[in-house]
């Protein structure tokens, strides 16, 4: 078979993989002058900076499946966070994969004793079954499932909100209580980390499986139908199968499927000669002041990050506007002093459309193909994170090489 698939996220890198392990001849058009869609690394500076803050959960089964950890060369981030609380910062850990951590975490002043167990609690729940078994159902919100599981409102404002306010881009909690409950399972079940070379190194692990002549750069299409593409010079190229792995927006202009909307980000790259936190650890901000929501020193994660002897920190709020740099700014003199004004901007990354919502009712395993004959794949169809457009775009291949 030959098939066409429009887009070179993960969704249609994993799509375009599968194929060709199959035996299936596979042209992939990307609009862009790289793969990788949201998930790509550039050098700045001697820095190595992600779109945006980004990390890979090792517990994601579809990455275990798909990706080679080992040639990733994967760093971990410490497990637990840093809570900035009341003008200090406090070390919440995960005691039963760092004892050590044990003392530090119950002295913290973030929830009581017994929210301290119910998180224990919870990540035992939500680990029985399947990963499957969480998407059953509708779900609730977030904020509902937390209050629902016991947790005091300190609890909530002081670690769970900013926590998913960083991985689902969503500080309000009103996103799907199953993608609440994904994301505590993977956490749960392993570190999470970041490659080498950075995440777009993931991209191009899968880009280098396929031949180089089935990828076209910067090559935007304008329409599509069932067995045929038309690209915006004119050409029109067919297939005997048409694979749409775009973002959801493109999906929508190019094939009439729903989009769910947007959560955007804001996250700025600051260089330093001293690192302002001594571990890989999260940093997240439970004063419940905007805007800042966490920061990470990544040249600790990854000396790879940073060059020249200096640290390399990411500072991020789920949120955009052209006022939040300089307010970011101010908010890390008021944590760190005045060294803060001595950090070097060296990017700041706005992205309005850093991750598709996911409302109750997201269906988690929509279907793979749309009623004008197209497939369709990418996280909008599955769920928002690296695992869920990998996961789509195996899913297709699977079903397209089916039907040959």
């Amino acid at each position: 078979m030959h098939v066409v698939i429009v887009g070179a996220g993960l969704a249609g890198l994993s799509a375009a993989v599968e194929l060709h392990q199959q035996g299936h001849e596979v042209q992939l058009l990307e609009a862009s002058d790289g793969v990788g869609g949201r998930v790509r690394t550039d050098e700045v500076d001697g820095f190595q900076l992600d779109r945006g803050f980004q990390i890979l959960l090792e517990a994601y089964p579809e990455a275990q499946d798909m990706l080679d950890y080992a040639a990733l060369d994967l760093h971990p981030f410490a497990p637990g966070a840093t809570i900035r609380l009341d003008g200090g910062f406090h070390r919440l850990g995960d005691p039963l994969r760092e004892p050590k951590q044990l003392v530090s975490t119950l002295k913290a002043p973030i929830g009581s004793p017994f929210d301290k167990a119910r998180i224990l609690a919870f990540r035992l729940a939500v680990s029985k079954g399947t990963v499957d078994d969480l998407w059953k159902g509708v779900g609730t919100t977030a904020i509902s499932r937390f209050e629902r599981a016991g947790f005091s409102q300190d609890m909530i404002e002081r670690f769970l909100r900013p926590l998913f306010a960083g991985i689902t881009l969503d500080p309000e909690l009103q996103s799907s209580s199953q993608v609440v409950e994904f994301v505590f399972r993977m956490l749960s079940m392993g570190n999470a980390v970041v490659p080498s070379k950075g995440m777009g190194a993931i991209s191009d692990q899968l880009a280098a499986r396929l031949p180089a002549e089935s990828v076209q750069l910067s090559t935007p299409v304008a329409e599509l139908g069932k067995g045929a593409v038309r690209l915006e010079g004119g050409n029109t190229i067919t297939a005997d199968a048409v694979v749409l792995a775009t973002g959801a927006t493109e999906a929508s202009r190019l094939a009439g499927s729903a989009d769910p909307g947007w959560n955007g980000v804001t996250s700025m790259w600051l260089a330093a000669d001293e690192a302002p936190i001594d571990e890989p650890v999260l940093v997240l901000n439970g004063e419940g002041v905007s805007p800042i929501n966490s920061m990470v020193v990544m040249s600790n994660v990854c000396q790879n990050y940073a060059t020249n002897g200096k640290h390399l920190m990411v500072v991020s709020t789920p949120s955009t506007g052209a006022e939040l740099p300089a307010a970011m700014r101010r908010q890390l003199g008021d944590w760190f002093g005045g060294v803060a004004e001595s950090w070097e901007e060296v990017r700041v990354d706005v992205i309005e459309k850093a991750q598709p919502k996911q409302l109750p009712g997201h269906d988690g395993r929509a279907p793979l193909s749309l009623d004008n004959g197209v497939w369709i794949a990418g996280d909008h169809r599955r769920d928002a994170s690296i695992n869920g457009a990998i996961g789509s775009g195996r899913a297709v291949a699977q079903a397209v090489s089916a039907t040959g």
